[in-house]
């Protein structure tokens, strides 16, 4: 993947700020650009977010699978519970995946417009998911 992804804005470009409401009013021709840094950085919160993990301790990889959309690659630890309280996970870890590679690409999808064709989940370790008291 090059350095930036670019959103273009067609031929009609962006309405300016401060222009007539009622109006399709002045357009500006130009393009965005998502740096991959960003990219990376945003797969890596919404994949925490999704897996109830640290963003600390995620790793993303997003790379362009040449045909205009995304891939997403995302390593990261297994939340447990505590070991001994005989409490049983939500879900299995295939169901967990299968759920937070649907939520990671929608969310993705959503924040940067970008389509993305293929999100990949590797488990590298697990965590204990303690439970945090209310002060």
């Amino acid at each position: 993947m090059s350095n930036a992804a670019v959103a273009t804005t067609g031929g009609s470009g962006v309405r300016v700020p401060g222009s007539d409401p009622g109006s399709a009013g002045p357009r500006l021709p130009g393009s965005d650009r998502i740096g991959a840094h960003a990219l990376v950085r945003t797969a890596q919160a919404i994949a925490a977010e999704a897996l109830r993990v640290s963003a600390r301790e995620v790793r993303a990889r997003v790379t362009d699978d040449g045909r205009g959309a995304l891939a997403v690659e995302i390593t990261a630890p297994l939340a447990l519970p505590v070991l001994g309280t005989h409490a049983l996970p939500d879900e299995p870890v295939v169901a967990t995946a299968h759920r937070a590679r649907g939520t990671i690409a929608e969310r993705f999808r959503t924040i940067t417009g970008r389509q993305v064709a293929r999100v990949t989940v590797t488990f590298a370790s697990s965590i204990v998911d303690t439970p945090r008291r209310v002060r």
